[in-house]
């Protein structure tokens, strides 16, 4: 039986910053799998997480599709621990996705700061992306860091998640 994962993302679908990264993690640490699909659902802002455009996109994404499908959610904490509304807006993406039977993947603060070491300007972005790519960066990231079950800087959930639907190398 064939598997289609929709990975939600912040980025936007010019940019595809986010989803560059995740591809990365899927080369090193995991096997290829040709039964499963996956594509990205690109929300532009997290504040658009269950915009009914996106919604739609993915529900017409899950009905096409002859298979099971899971739909992950990959959300930067950003100053989720020193802003109200952001802390407000990350816990109701996070409670969405429990209602939906979604996954929910964190990046602490940010898929950058997780990546790199540290957050870049939104201007910047693209070109670090391109030269973490280049430069096969992904080498140098923690495994450790990867697998984190709580919220620490740098850190995420991303493997925990990932580690369910593919097999590891």
């Amino acid at each position: 039986m064939s598997r289609q994962i929709l990975f939600c993302v912040e980025s936007n679908n010019k940019a595809r910053t986010d989803y560059q990264y995740i591809e990365e993690t899927l080369k090193r640490f995991y096997k290829v799998d040709r039964k499963i699909r996956y594509r990205a659902i690109y929300l532009g802002s997290k504040t658009k997480y269950n915009a009914k455009d996106k919604v739609r996109e993915i529900n017409k994404n899950i009905k096409t599709f002859i298979g099971e499908t899971t739909v992950i959610y990959f959300i930067d904490v950003d100053d989720y621990d020193t802003s109200y509304d952001t802390k407000k807006l990350y816990d109701d993406i996070e409670i969405y996705c429990k209602k939906h039977g979604y996954e929910f993947v964190f990046f602490h603060k940010d898929v950058e700061d997780v990546y790199l070491g540290n957050s870049v300007k939104d201007k910047e972005k693209v070109s670090k992306v391109a030269e973490f790519k280049r430069k096969k960066m992904i080498e140098n990231v923690d495994e450790f860091m990867l697998r984190m079950d709580y919220h620490k800087r740098h850190c995420s959930n991303i493997l925990k998640v990932l580690d369910k639907y593919w097999q590891r190398k």
